[in-house]
């Protein structure tokens, strides 16, 4: 579980995208707007259908990856950590509540992810990043 003052980029940007699927698609997410890693299941068939096979840069960005001087610091990014990594450390931070399954992803925003979904929205408006933003709960 990672913790919200350690999400970055990418837990923001899908808590954006996880908003946009709440309003328009009942909360059903599409696999192919995600950063799934390829895992097989016992049978041996690609369990997620993913699009593009799975590479380690793809993997998580924290908080303080993407640094102010233009650098990156590698060591805030988590290789193995995907977008369904992503989704339960936000069900574990209050935000979403997972009501889908690995096959069929879904979700809903909880009232603290109503909040804080508001609080991104209005960050980016006024010419804030992902990377930066930091929710005020």
């Amino acid at each position: 579980m990672i913790n919200i003052i350690d999400f970055g980029k990418d837990h923001w940007s899908l808590l954006a995208y996880v908003e946009t699927r709440c309003v328009d698609y009942k909360g059903i997410l599409d696999k192919k707007h995600l950063r799934i890693k390829n895992e097989i299941d016992k049978s041996g068939s690609d369990y997620y259908f993913s699009q593009t096979e799975w590479k380690p840069e793809y993997g998580t960005r924290l908080f303080g990856y993407f640094k102010e001087d233009g650098t990156k610091d590698k060591h805030r990014q988590l290789k193995n950590h995907d977008d369904l990594d992503c989704l339960e450390d936000l069900e574990d931070a209050g935000l979403i509540e997972n009501i889908g399954t690995g096959l069929h992803p879904a979700v809903k925003l909880r009232k603290l992810g109503i909040a804080v979904t508001s609080q991104l929205r209005e960050h980016k408006t006024n010419g804030g990043t992902f990377a930066t933003f930091i929710p005020v709960i």
